[in-house]
């Protein structure tokens, strides 16, 4: 997912507005091409005198002007000097020949997209009053619908361009933000990837490495005690460090994850049979992902060995229910107990804290019971897949 949302931000960014770009072309050949068609219609009906000369003057310094600003791509800020430039000479071009007013309608979008809205908006407003000043000068004053006509629909042009160009701008601001949430999501999902790594990795190692090694020491510790000539414990510590040795080496190889297993009641048993534990299965057993069976047993064998090491049970019960939906493990024992919130609130130990971690880590539950005397319940509870089958 994270990839994808790096190849949708890439090609947002780098991909040009396409039609917007062939608009501005459009507008640009527009331009170039009506000043020359109204140039050649206003010399082919009138002489070339003093008059005529400054017409061409003003048609061929508006030309270049706007040359300036657009087919040469120059900077923002010369673009914006081009555009004024071409508005400055064409407003008395309209004035003295009324036929370089179809000019207005390439201008009106020229302006829209050299400068900001409020000055934009304004020269389109000359851009209308030039023209309807022409035309009110060409009919003598005598055909007031030639004059209003081009006035009220060069304002309403104009409003529609301010409108274009509001609708362009929030769309950018969106694409904007749409660019920075897809960029922080992608953060947010290496962090958190990187964060369940982490978890899993300290869980893996707490459950497996940290526990065997723990208990070679302790047999090494029991074995200082006892005759020289007993080395069961040493022996035993060995056979134990051996484990822990092949199980780190799996973990560096990445074969300490979820792999392919017996029935989940199977190996509850047998490991509960290891620790001297009773066991009972309840309801119909479905198959789980590995994933879940997993976590579930490595919840019910830190629940186990704490019970051992911890409790000083002289009872522990193990029960997995499958509910339907859910699968759950209680790990029950008659030991010493404790405070369970004073347990989470010690941040030496990571026992509870990898359980709890692996269970919601699958949007399933942990429930820690317990009370200084009165033994302890640990409950697990994970949603099942819904297309489970019964184990065959």
């Amino acid at each position: 997912m994270t990839d994808s949302l790096h190849r949708t931000a890439d090609a947002a960014s780098a991909t040009p507005d396409r039609p917007l770009a062939a608009m501005h072309l459009s507008v640009d050949v527009g331009f170039a091409v009506l000043l020359v068609v109204c140039g050649l219609r206003y010399f082919a009906y009138h002489p070339f005198d003093t008059i005529g000369a400054i017409v061409l003057a003003l048609g061929i310094g508006s030309g270049i002007a706007y040359a300036f600003a657009a087919v040469a791509r120059p900077s923002p800020e010369r673009r914006r000097v081009g555009i004024v430039i071409t508005v400055l000479l064409w407003l008395p071009l309209a004035v003295l020949a009324p036929s370089f007013g179809w000019c207005a309608f390439p201008l009106f979008f020229a302006l829209h997209r050299s400068l900001t809205r409020r000055v934009a908006v304004i020269g389109s407003a000359l851009l209308v009053v030039a023209v309807s000043t022409g035309l009110f000068f060409m009919s003598n004053g005598e055909d007031l619908g030639l004059v209003l006509g081009p006035f009220f629909g060069g304002l309403m042009l104009s409003f529609a361009v301010d409108a274009l160009e509001r609708a362009l701008d929030n769309r950018r601001r969106l694409n904007a933000e749409l660019l920075d949430t897809q960029a922080q999501l992608a953060r947010s999902e290496r962090e958190a990837g990187a964060l369940a790594e982490r978890h899993r990795m300290a869980s893996e190692l707490h459950d497996t490495v940290v526990q065997r090694t723990a208990s070679a020491l302790l047999l090494l510790e029991s074995g200082d005690a006892a005759p020289p000539r007993h080395a069961a414990p040493t022996s035993e510590a060995r056979e134990i460090l051996r484990e822990a040795l092949i199980e780190t080496r799996q973990l560096m190889h990445g074969l300490a994850s979820p792999q392919d297993r017996t029935s989940l009641t199977a190996e509850i048993a047998a490991l509960a049979d290891a620790h001297g534990a009773e066991h009972t299965a309840v309801g119909t057993e479905v198959e789980l992902d590995a994933e879940v069976t997993h976590a579930l047993l490595r919840v019910a064998q830190e629940a186990l060995i704490n019970a051992h090491r911890h409790a000083a049970a002289s009872v522990t019960r193990v029960t997995i229910t499958f509910f339907g939906r859910t699968v759950g493990i209680d790990v029950v024992d008659d030991g010493t107990g404790f405070d369970p919130d004073h347990v989470r609130a010690d941040t030496t130990g990571y026992g509870l804290r990898a359980m709890a971690w692996r269970i919601e880590s699958l949007g399933g539950t942990l429930t820690i019971e317990s009370s200084p005397g009165h033994g302890t319940v640990i409950a697990a509870e994970v949603p099942v897949a819904p297309n489970a089958r019964e184990a065959s």
